[in-house]
């Protein structure tokens, strides 16, 4: 009986032991692809504490000095063109400005990076927005999004409405 608790917990550890190699694996990837994309890109922006990239992508003249960030309760209309960076030649998800995307600031349920990268937006200004895995479904597969994959969106909110 003693043999078969030590053959199951040797299992298990053996099991968790594999199972974080084979994340922290998978981590080490994302990471690399990330900085031969900023190498590549020459992105030499910092990115926020939480590892998430916002670069203003151009100057737009109707962006108005007095534009503000959006806060919470603001419903914001926003479009974008999602990649994933691991293969940027497949867009998982658009919106077009005949079909934005609507939702309220930090009411909605959205991702953890797209909260943290819309607050970072102004009505007009283009961005860049680059999204590890961890600001986003980190381990888990999602649709075609594969597990630690770092997103790419080409993103602009084109109205802040408030409440």
């Amino acid at each position: 009986m003693i043999k078969k608790k030590i053959y199951y917990v040797f299992l298990s550890f053996f099991f968790v032991f594999t199972l974080v190699s084979c994340h922290k694996n998978q981590k080490d990837a994302e990471l690399a692809l990330l900085s031969a994309y900023l190498e590549k890109h020459n992105i030499t922006e910092d990115p926020t504490a939480d590892g998430l990239y916002v670069i203003n992508t151009g100057f737009s003249t109707t962006v108005s000095l007095k534009s503000d960030f959006p806060k919470k309760g603001d419903t914001v209309i926003i479009i974008y063109k999602a990649y994933l960076l691991s293969d940027t030649s497949i867009v998982f998800d658009e919106k077009t400005i005949n079909n934005p995307a609507h939702y309220v600031y930090l009411i909605d349920k959205v991702i953890p990076g797209w909260e943290e990268a819309v607050g970072l937006m102004k009505k007009d200004a283009p961005a860049l927005i680059i999204m590890p895995s961890d600001l986003a479904y980190k381990g888990n597969q999602t649709g075609i999004i594969p597990p630690f994959s770092t997103l790419i969106f080409e993103a602009r909110i084109t109205d802040i409405k408030k409440p």
